[in-house]
């Protein structure tokens, strides 16, 4: 009795096992086809001017967003 058990136990987890093994190699070979139709472009980088500074007008208004959200959570 126990050994049918553990024998339909270890036919059930090998056949979802090889279940799972056949699916991802299906899924790869299916991403594999489909990615040859489908080639990505290569996003170009957003270029700036000003090589990641901000300004003194930005730098008070974030300081004065901080500073408020600062204030209201010491309310809570």
């Amino acid at each position: 009795m126990i050994g049918e058990s553990i024998n339909f136990m270890i036919t059930g987890m090998s056949v979802v096992f090889m279940f799972l093994v056949i699916m991802v190699f299906v899924l790869k070979v299916q991403g594999a086809i489909v990615g040859s139709f489908f080639k990505k472009e290569e996003a170009e980088s957003p270029t700036s001017n000003n090589k990641g500074q901000l300004g003194a007008k930005k730098v008070a208004i974030i300081s004065a967003a901080v500073k408020h959200h600062v204030e209201q959570t010491k309310k809570l």
